[in-house]
């Protein structure tokens, strides 16, 4: 399912890239951030292609947002916020026509939800959000962080870590967060992540 979809998305993917020229395969480092953390977690059968295959479509509804905003290297305006704000609302209805998963569609609609229910964009909290898009939130996260930006330097691994622990419980699933500090003390098996 995953190479398939993707295939159909490729090149709204390469464009988004193109576009958020600052951070070129970040939806590809999330996917694979996702994978990892959702194994740590269990998550098994059909449900693991699908977490990966939201992870990596997550930020797609970003090709319809002005590409000077994504890479701004000054603070957003509150109405520039708001556009981008639309991206996951925007990517599902893009997705909707023909990806029928709802594990998928729920990661496009759901990574920017907070646990404690000051997220975007339907304010859901704690596991009202559903698990694939508590995990893609918190590796988009961790991934992010590592990134550098227009706006800030990259983050140390310890910064981030700390920076994830102290937004667990408010932004982050606790449990996500764990996991993740788990997967990334972990080595990468070859062939596995």
């Amino acid at each position: 399912m995953v190479a398939k979809l993707e295939s159909r998305f490729r090149s709204l993917l390469t464009e988004l890239d193109r576009r958020d020229g600052f951070v070129p395969g970040h939806s590809v480092e999330v996917g694979k951030a996702a994978l990892r953390l959702a194994r740590t977690l269990g998550v098994a059968g059909d449900d693991l292609p699908a977490v990966t295959l939201g992870a990596l479509m997550h930020d797609i509804g970003k090709v319809f947002v002005d590409g000077r905003l994504l890479g701004k290297p000054t603070s957003l305006t509150s109405a520039e916020l708001e556009l981008i704000r639309l991206h996951p609302l925007l990517g599902e209805a893009l997705l909707a026509p023909t990806v029928s998963h709802a594990i998928v569609l729920g990661i496009v609609r759901w990574h920017h939800e907070c646990w404690d229910g000051c997220g975007s964009p339907d304010r859901l909290e704690r596991t009202a959000t559903p698990a694939g898009a508590r995990i893609v939130a918190t590796a988009d996260a961790f991934v992010a962080m590592r990134e550098a930006r227009a706006y800030r330097e990259r983050r140390s691994l310890d910064e981030t870590l700390d920076e994830l622990r102290r937004l667990s419980g408010s932004q982050f699933d606790p449990t996500c967060v764990e996991a993740l500090v788990e997967t990334i003390r972990q080595p990468v098996r070859r062939g596995v992540a």
